[in-house]
C-alpha cells in the first residue's frame, strides 16, 4: 500500500508541474527542450574567448643590416 502511495504522489507531483507549466507559460511542457537546444544553438559572438597575449617585442624589432 506504501509503494501505491509514493507511485501516486510522484505522479500528482509531476502532472502538477506539467499543468503549472502550461497554465502559466500557455505552451506545452513539450516544447521547453526544442526552446532550450535553440538556446545553446544561438550563433553567438564571434570574437575568440581565448586570452591574447602579446607579440615578444624582440622579434618585432628589424634586425640591424
Amino acid at each position: 500500500m506504501k509503494f501505491i502511495k509514493k507511485i501516486a504522489l510522484y505522479l500528482i507531483i509531476i502532472l502538477g508541474i506539467m499543468y503549472g507549466y502550461q497554465a502559466i507559460t500557455g505552451r506545452s511542457i513539450t516544447t521547453l527542450p526544442q526552446e532550450i537546444a535553440s538556446k545553446f544553438n544561438e550563433k553567438g559572438s564571434s570574437e575568440s574567448t581565448n586570452p591574447k597575449y602579446l607579440s615578444d617585442p624582440a622579434k618585432r624589432m628589424p634586425k640591424d643590416l
